[in-house]
């Protein structure tokens, strides 16, 4: 197959259905959601990479639909490219990571009342109200304390605190639009596990990854299998049978400056060793001779490559190494979680996933059980 037969094919397969069919209208349709057109939500603050910025997106949509709300098309805070544990460096757009015509398309098929303004749009929305929402968890299972009390952490209960909260601000003016501030919670919202299969598939699949990142993602994938003589990688398959092991090596110094490697617990796997441990003790357990890490890190890609090798014969490799000169201007022209998004998209589709304990790697590990 040809490079770009196999990168439209690979393009084309994508988890979920068409916006057309997309079964998120299960939950626009509930009988009980009281659409309110006149009630427009606004996500103020989400921040982080693309595991907290979907958490937070996510909890933000299920309390418009719940609500009944329309919505602005969510922005999110900058990461400082000098220092990548500063995250707020300014407001981006949503189409820094995500397919605004597909959310946007998806949206207008499944939940039609829903309006959704762009935040530079040609429309008249008026100020927010000077108070900003924080909206209450929705996760019983979290705290199931709160299941005999006045305000139990449920959807109709979150629904009902928003509406209390409308009414008792001050500068509302009920005859015209009220726009409103969200604060932004994170796995706070919605619990789609207690969703049907499909409707948790789509829901997530509604923040459909850029398409530059997307082509990147099968350019790296395609060289994989053509570098490494992976011959069952099928562009058409949403995961490959027995090619190659994705891994998150999570060392960049961000994670170094939180303190997530100092983890001295067992289980954690937080630093350099324990990580690349667990990863090569998995990768000959499936009897895979190719890791592809993500890894923001190169000096420690090599150091696993180094590792790997002399252990175990086990071939590491990145984007970075897979990409020709002209395709990796292009990947270095990205912003530094735009091309971590060129990992994320490659390692949905791995083997076998391994990964330090981050919203990152979780988000890839959901996407793969949709």
């Amino acid at each position: 197959m040809d490079r770009e037969t196999f990168i439209q094919e690979w393009m084309d397969n994508q988890i979920g259905n068409g916006p057309n069919n997309s079964a998120i209208s299960f939950l626009c349709r509930q009988p009980n959601i009281n659409w309110q057109p006149d009630v427009v939500l606004d996500l103020d603050d989400a921040n982080g990479g693309i595991g907290n910025v979907r958490g937070n997106i996510f909890d933000f949509l299920g309390l418009a639909i719940l609500s009944g709300s329309s919505i602005v098309l969510p922005s999110f805070q900058s990461r400082s490219s000098t220092d990548l544990s500063a995250l707020w460096n300014g407001k981006i757009p949503f189409s820094t990571f995500f397919d605004e015509d597909h959310f946007i398309a998806t949206f207008a098929a499944a939940c039609p009342k829903m309006n959704i303004y762009k935040p530079k749009g040609n429309h008249s929305l008026p100020p927010p109200l000077h108070n900003r929402y924080s909206m209450p968890s929705m996760r019983q299972d979290l705290y199931p304390d709160t299941r005999d009390t006045e305000k139990p952490n449920t959807p109709s209960a979150a629904v009902k605190d928003l509406q209390s909260w409308i009414l008792a601000q001050p500068d509302r003016d009920p005859k015209n639009i009220t726009l409103i501030s969200v604060g932004r919670t994170l796995w706070e919202g919605l619990d789609t596990r207690s969703l049907p299969p499909a409707v948790r598939r789509d829901f997530g699949s509604s923040l459909r990854l850029i398409p530059e990142v997307r082509r990147l993602a099968a350019i790296v994938t395609y060289n994989l299998a053509l570098t490494h003589r992976l011959h069952d990688i099928d562009p058409r398959l949403p995961y490959y049978p027995s090619s190659f092991l994705g891994a998150h090596l999570r060392t960049e110094n961000d994670a170094k400056d939180a303190g997530w490697l100092k983890d001295a617990t067992p289980s954690a796997h937080a630093d350099f060793d324990g990580q690349t441990d667990a990863y090569l003790s998995q990768a000959v357990e499936r009897k895979l001779q190719v890791i592809y890490v993500a890894s923001g890190n190169t000096s420690e890609i090599s150091k696993f490559a180094k590792k790997a090798s002399l252990l175990h014969n086990i071939t590491v490799t990145s984007k970075s190494a897979l990409l020709s000169p002209t395709d990796l201007s292009t990947l270095q022209a990205l912003s530094w979680d735009q091309q971590g998004l060129v990992d994320y998209e490659v390692l949905r589709r791995s083997t076998s996933l391994a990964g330090y304990a981050s919203d990152w790697s979780r988000v890839v590990a959901a996407g793969r059980d949709e």
